[in-house]
């Protein structure tokens, strides 16, 4: 017998499968004007040819649209697997009350006036949540609209758009928005050019289904290549990180765009990483970790999901080489220039491949990568389809990017493009096409979407494409584990959470972190006492409660020699401040050269704790050359985030620079993360800046820290 737990599971699939696959749909508020939300869904239906029933209902007609009307959802001959609610939001309760009355499974809710519209509307989203939480009925929306499976003549979307949408091919992405708006348009558009898909929804509010259930869902759909996602927040961001795991472990891409990459304003911050650490820099990470192509214009959404879910079928790119095949020397070198902006390698030809091109080709023609066969076509047409074929044969090449010189609409460049298909199709390589002028939708593209070959709206763009399908075909580092971590205890805090430079430093040490050799002081005959059994030089900083950034203060002394020299500065800094309190002095060895860099952690609302890695001092808030990872971190992860900043340049040795230890660098980075996932519930952020690294077998150095915490415990002693 099943649990109650698979019981509802089950009842979950069910409900996102008649979502996406009724026998039979209701149309609540369907009428004689053809434009509303149902009578729209309805009419979408019959043009496509929905292969199941479809029942409008509305007890003023006795048809609509050619379709037997009924009265009421209990006049229905069945009772149906999906209803489409195009009723007011206020007449729209009772009508899910009807629904889960008659034993309906799924509704699709489209009216706004919910818990987006002041009280009135949160008080009707509360009674719908409450007939959400007895779990007989799922409910896509409400301000929704809608979902569409083409192959079988479903399209319930009501905007503009879905009135032109044919659906003669079939897809292969499955597509969950969050904008209503832009889901017309996305498949408008992904149609003409041919990024067909197969399955989509608008998940309005989210009060029940959501983009992550649904996008769970499209994994399971052996039909599905790739998952195209229109993200502007995330409702459960665990789940979409198991989502995304899950489509990351089977192969399957996902694509993202989110909206909202600017913020114009952030949450009061006491460290580096939480001043450059937003909201959209940590998406930006996950998705990098989970393997998530992210795309930045909402254009290249689908044409990405598609080439991807096409080229699964292809030869695996990104082991190999791509080769440009092109008829102009202007468009070889603009490639060249996009290909080495993106880091998409190209191909060298085996010597047996430039025997055979230089045996084919005139003798002013060039063999090489961009391979531009020139004006030679126009003494021998047929050259380009002998040439591509030689090339793209190539053991060393995995794809190719075809560039041409003119829109398909004379018979010179119809021939030469279908001469491109030809040998396309007569290949397992995957290939794209970039016409340069024209446009997508084109009739002389026609056979490249019917063959499901890719035709770009730019160079860039191609080059784009071709660069994603490799980042999707890369094996993804192992994530960070806390087997085996001995998990050190977070110090106290003072009233406002924050953990002083003393505190974190032993934390640090407890950690396996070097700090420099220290002494605190209370009074200036101990600070001269000290300073002496330290050695020189020594460094000195004031002890001032709640202060972080104390050179903004001048609570720093650098290189002091004596303990004369110490004392002065002490004296010195009480002096620049005479209202603050110090609580004491800390004296430290001074410590050798290295190269700083900065570690931190910020503890994001929706993914938890971020560890921050990039050059330190000053010269992160200066350049902000800084990258983001997931907390926690293992030894590949930590060495991947260090290969996006600059720092890596400069710690491998540059222009006769000590190469630094990287390894102990690493080292610390998993600590920190581990340390931090560790206690994710309890740090808000955390700062060693800067960590001193040293020539290569040598270490590191922690020569500042802080941390917040949130809950506020009293200092120890």
């Amino acid at each position: 017998m099943k649990s109650a737990v698979s019981q509802r599971a089950a009842a979950q699939v069910h409900g996102i499968d008649a979502l996406f696959n009724p026998s039979s749909i209701a149309f609540l508020g369907a009428s004689d004007r053809p434009n509303t939300p149902a009578s729209r869904g309805l009419r979408n239906c019959l043009r496509l040819g929905f292969k199941g029933a479809l029942y409008p209902v509305n007890p003023k007609y006795e048809t609509l649209f050619g379709v037997p009307c009924h009265g009421a959802l209990a006049d229905l001959p069945e009772v149906p697997e999906l209803v489409m609610i195009g009723l007011g939001a206020e007449k729209t309760l009772d009508a899910v009350a009807d629904c889960e009355a008659m034993g309906v499974g799924t509704v699709i809710i489209c009216s706004a006036g919910w818990e987006e519209q002041g009280e009135e509307g949160r008080a009707r989203a509360r009674e719908l949540e409450k007939v959400i939480q007895r779990g007989r009925l799922r409910v896509l929306g409400p301000n929704c609209l809608g979902a569409g499976h083409p192959a079988i003549g479903m399209s319930l979307g009501y905007n503009s758009s879905f009135e032109s949408l044919r659906h003669e091919r079939r897809g292969r992405i499955g597509l969950v928005t969050q904008s209503g708006a832009m889901l017309g348009g996305l498949l408008l558009n992904a149609e003409d050019a041919g990024a067909d898909v197969a399955l989509y929804a608008h998940i309005g509010n989210g009060m029940d289904i959501g983009m992550e259930e649904i996008a769970d869902y499209l994994l399971d759909q052996p039909g599905i290549g790739a998952v195209a996602l229109m993200i502007e927040g995330l409702r459960d961001p665990a789940r979409f990180l198991a989502v995304a795991r899950r489509a990351q472990s089977i192969g399957k891409p996902i694509v993202a765009f989110k909206a909202g990459r600017s913020e114009l304003g952030r949450e009061a911050v006491m460290s580096h990483t939480g001043a450059l650490a937003g909201s959209d820099e940590v998406f930006s990470a996950i998705c990098e970790e989970t393997s998530i192509i992210r795309v930045d214009e909402a254009e290249d959404l689908l044409s990405s999901a598609a080439l991807l879910a096409r080229w699964r079928d292809k030869q695996p790119v990104g082991r190999k080489g791509l080769v440009v095949f092109t008829l102009s020397g202007g468009a070889a070198s603009i490639v060249a220039d996009d290909c080495a902006a993106a880091g998409l390698p190209l191909a060298e030809f085996s010597p047996e491949t430039h025997a055979k091109l230089e045996a084919l080709l005139p003798f002013y023609v060039k063999v090489g990568n961009p391979f531009d066969v020139g004006g030679a076509v126009f003494s021998d047409p047929e050259l380009p389809r002998a040439a591509m074929a030689i090339a793209l044969a190539d053991e060393n090449v995995d794809s190719i990017l075809w560039v041409g010189v003119g829109a398909p609409r004379d018979d010179r460049s119809r021939l030469w493009l279908a001469q491109a298909l030809d040998v396309l199709s007569d290949s397992d390589k995957p290939g794209i096409l970039v016409p340069v002028s024209g446009y997508l939708q084109e009739p002389g593209f026609e056979r490249a979407r019917e063959m499901g070959v890719p035709v770009a709206r730019s160079i860039r763009s191609a080059v784009a494409l071709v660069a994603r399908a490799r980042q999707a075909n890369e094996a993804p580092l192992p994530q960070g584990s806390l087997e085996g971590f001995d998990l050190p205890a977070l110090p106290a805090a003072t009233d406002g959470g924050f953990i002083d430079e003393v505190q974190s430093k032993r934390l640090l040490e407890a950690l396996g972190i070097r700090v420099p050799e220290s002494r605190i002081a209370s009074t200036l005959d101990e600070l001269a006492r000290h300073a002496d059994t330290l050695g020189y030089p020594l460094v000195l900083k004031g002890l001032v409660e709640g202060v972080m950034h104390k050179s903004e203060l001048g609570l720093v002394a650098l290189n002091l020699g004596s303990a004369d020299a110490v004392v002065a500065a002490a004296q010195a800094m009480q002096a620049r401040n005479p209202e603050t309190r110090f609580s004491g002095f800390l004296v430290e060895r001074m410590a050798p050269k290295g190269l700083e860099v900065v570690l931190g952690i910020k503890r994001d609302e929706s993914f938890g704790p971020i560890l921050m890695f990039g050059l330190g001092g000053i010269f992160v808030e200066i350049f902000k050359d800084v990258a983001f990872g997931a907390c926690p971190m293992s030894p590949q992860r930590a060495r991947a985030l260090i290969d996006k900043t600059k720092a890596a340049i400069r710690l491998r040795g540059f222009r006769g620079e000590p190469v630094a230890d990287e390894d102990a660098l690493v080292d610390a980075m998993v600590r920190v993360s581990r340390f931090a996932a560790g206690h994710a519930s309890e740090i808000r952020e955390m700062d060693i800046n800067p960590l001193l690294v040293l020539p290569k077998g040598e270490g590191v150095i922690a020569l500042d820290a802080m941390i917040l915490r949130d809950v506020a415990t009293p200092a120890q002693g």
